[in-house]
């Protein structure tokens, strides 16, 4: 039986950003000698996800999920995990709102039952354990999750909201990743003079915890100061052509080239990157018969000059590795819904967030600037500026670095007693 039960999110579709905060748990565990002791749980998995796609489609799904660890189904294991000496939930949107619904279509997607009230009922009894003994509670411990697109109107609800305070009130230890989400918790527990902010999960990785994850030969294209910047938009609403261009003349200000990062699924983003290079044509993409690890994507992160991109992950992983990562993100989102900032009217956007409270908002740059060219012009002189002052770099990277290591101890000094 294993000691130590960590919840993950499943990603829709592989995605390097939320494995890297999979990862960080088990390179954690191996540094600190417990790994044989974790077992970790998703509410679906990725087989049942895309058991109708292609071949290939799977097999470059496969690759893209490559990690030293294997997901157990939560659905059939929750009385195996009452019984764990510790339950941990581990990063991302577990506990939004918004998170449930989407999780609970995609219980319905994958035949769980046809009802989409059942299917939400099965999402909260496993991440609100609602039905679990009262003796588990001093086990549970959340770290790196986040509220942050809840909106006001979501604690007034009769189902959710009485849910989220009671699991919050009962967890015996709760980290969250963000300052507006901890903020949330002090609120939720009635406890104003605790400290729940802790971290991305995915900033307790170390440089030589990568040596664990399976690889090809991707990064070997990529040579060390080689003077090359990392180009990966995905998410953004914008005009592709605004932030192709600025990378383009941010990289020829610098004298450094750009190359696109396969962060994304080829079928997802291959008709981005497409975009992108027409407006950035002397932009390399790299060719290989196999699709990249999420080793090749974190070794390729590390040899960059700096990264250039709208994705929030892209964005934190580089900056773990000191890799200055200029993000474009956007004020005012058409969408009721968007990946980055939650819901139209009350924008909270995450990489802003991130950006904000790293001291680093010099790097983060509104899409909205770049459609106005006087401020455009300003932006890039601004930039180009910055990213020759390594000094500048270093405090950031510094700052992220030292929060992480004092959020590991934390981690583990909440696990301890799991772990002997």
């Amino acid at each position: 039986m294993p000691k130590i039960s960590v919840i993950c999110a499943p990603a829709p579709r592989p995605n390097p950003g939320m494995a890297s905060v999979d990862f960080a748990f088990h390179a954690l565990s191996r540094r600190h000698g417990f790994a044989d002791r974790v077992a970790y749980y998703q509410l679906y998995t990725a087989d049942e996800l895309h058991a109708r796609a292609d071949r290939a489609l799977q097999a470059e799904i496969h690759a893209r999920q490559s990690l030293p660890f294997a997901y157990r189904g939560l659905r059939q294991h929750l009385q195996e995990i009452f019984h764990s000496d510790k339950i941990v939930f581990w990063g991302d949107f577990l506990h939004s709102a918004d998170y449930h619904q989407s999780a609970a279509r995609r219980l319905v997607k994958i035949g769980v039952t046809t009802n989409a009230g059942a299917a939400l009922d099965w999402v909260r009894d496993h991440y609100f354990l609602r039905h679990a003994p009262a003796e588990i509670w001093p086990k549970v411990m959340a770290f790196g999750g986040n509220l942050l697109f809840n909106r006001p109107e979501h604690y007034l609800d009769a189902g959710y909201g009485a849910e989220v305070r009671r699991f919050f009130r009962q967890a015996a230890a709760v980290r969250m990743r963000d300052v507006y989400s901890a903020a949330k918790i002090s609120e939720l527990r009635d406890d104003y003079s605790t400290n729940y902010l802790g971290c991305d999960c995915s900033l307790l990785l170390l440089p030589e915890d990568l040596e664990a994850l399976p690889c090809s030969d991707w990064h070997a294209d990529i040579a060390s100061g080689a003077g090359r910047a990392g180009i990966f938009f995905g998410r953004n609403k914008c005009r592709p052509a605004l932030m192709a261009r600025f990378a383009r003349e941010l990289c020829y200000r610098l004298g450094v080239r750009g190359q696109w990062l396969p962060w994304g699924l080829t079928k997802g983003f291959g008709r981005m990157r497409e975009k992108i290079r027409f407006w950035f044509p002397g932009m390399e993409v790299l060719s290989h018969t196999a699709p990249p690890t999420p080793g090749d994507l974190y070794r390729m992160l590390g040899r960059y000059q700096l990264v250039i991109s709208d994705t929030y992950h892209v964005c934190v992983n580089a900056w773990r590795l000191g890799v200055p990562a200029v993000c474009i993100g956007q004020a005012l989102v058409a969408d009721a819904d968007n990946i980055n900032s939650g819901s139209r009217f009350a924008w909270r956007d995450k990489r802003q967030v991130f950006y904000g409270m790293n001291d680093a908002l010099e790097y983060y740059v509104y899409a909205e600037e770049l459609e106005d060219r006087r401020l455009r012009r300003q932006r890039l002189e601004q930039l180009t500026s910055l990213l020759q002052n390594a000094q500048y770099r270093q405090s950031v990277h510094q700052r992220i670095l030292s929060g992480a290591r004092a959020m590991e101890k934390a981690v583990v000094g909440a696990l301890l007693p799991a772990t002997r």
